[in-house]
């Protein structure tokens, strides 16, 4: 097992993190995106987008970056990244220009915000149970968590399919990522389907949601035997949740740093973390962003 824990310095020496948003977490949620990276040529990727409508009436808008230069004969290796919207908004030519065969998917929602609120309570909480289905939010009337177990079989099944299409992808280097809910998300599907991907990166994973329930995930999941998962973790040393009270904390997210620790234990996963100076939870998306295209593109 190869662990790297905590490091301070960027994955990928020498790059500066992101610029930090002005926005809190708060304001970014019901922010529109510009969504400059589709005007954009960038020399090492041409991009795309469409919407999608799947059975039962969900839609989804897919975003795609796909490498220019021809596939190796394994084929692409791929990153797909919860909350499209707000990833392919921040994403940049020079961005992309780090992971020049690296096929960089958004799965986002048909909506012109960076985040779609209802939909990502949805689809990235978990339910109380993998065999219980969504439930209603009683402090507010219409919004409903618990979908992750239905999420994740869209998305292992038409979403991929839909947005793999037409590229030649390698099956053993597919990896995912998600921020805060897409986090909770990241780790759910690690727990419940550890094959599905090589590599999962949580970023601020929400571990304040059902902790019970991720726990018990955590305890009873069936990791693969030889080849270890790979596990990427960033967070910021100054989160603090939209609903707290009172000035920032002075460090990073207890419940992530503990399950760091607990991972970096475990034979089946080689684990490396990063903890974002002077980030809060909102600014984490884009501070680790070019983080997660090294790490995917490294494998």
């Amino acid at each position: 097992m190869t662990v790297s824990f905590l490091r301070r310095r960027s994955l990928l020496t020498g790059l500066p993190f992101l610029m930090m948003p002005t926005l809190t977490f708060a304001q970014m949620r019901v922010a529109d995106t510009t969504l400059d990276i589709l005007a954009a040529d960038p020399p090492t990727h041409r991009l795309d987008d469409r919407v999608v409508r799947l059975d039962k009436g969900r839609s989804f808008r897919i975003f795609r970056a796909i490498p220019k230069a021809d596939a190796p004969p394994a084929g692409y290796p791929v990153l797909t990244l919860l909350d499209g919207n707000a990833v392919f908004d921040d994403l940049t030519p020079e961005l992309l220009a780090l992971a020049p065969n690296l096929v960089v998917i958004g799965l986002g929602y048909d909506t012109p915000r960076k985040f779609a609120q209802a939909e990502r309570s949805l689809d990235y909480t978990p339910p109380k149970d993998p065999a219980a289905g969504p439930y209603a939010d009683p402090a507010r009337q219409g919004r409903m968590y618990g979908g992750a177990e239905l999420f994740l079989e869209m998305l292992l099944g038409p979403l991929r399919t839909q947005s793999e299409a037409g590229l030649a992808v390698d099956p053993q280097r597919r990896h995912l990522g998600g921020h805060s809910f897409g986090g909770l998300f990241a780790l759910y599907a690690l727990f419940r389907r550890p094959q599905s991907f090589a590599g999962y990166a949580p970023i601020s994973p929400s571990l304040w949601w059902a902790p019970e329930t991720m726990a018990r995930l955590e305890d009873r999941a069936v990791l693969p035997a030889g080849h270890p998962l790979k596990l990427f973790v960033a967070l910021g040393d100054k989160e603090q949740r939209s609903n707290d009270k009172g000035p920032p904390p002075t460090g990073p997210a207890p419940e992530t740093m503990a399950l760091i620790e607990r991972l970096s234990r475990r034979p089946q996963f080689t684990v490396s973390s990063e903890v974002l100076k002077d980030h809060v939870h909102g600014a984490t998306l884009a501070g680790a962003l070019p983080l997660m295209l090294g790490w995917a593109s490294a494998s």
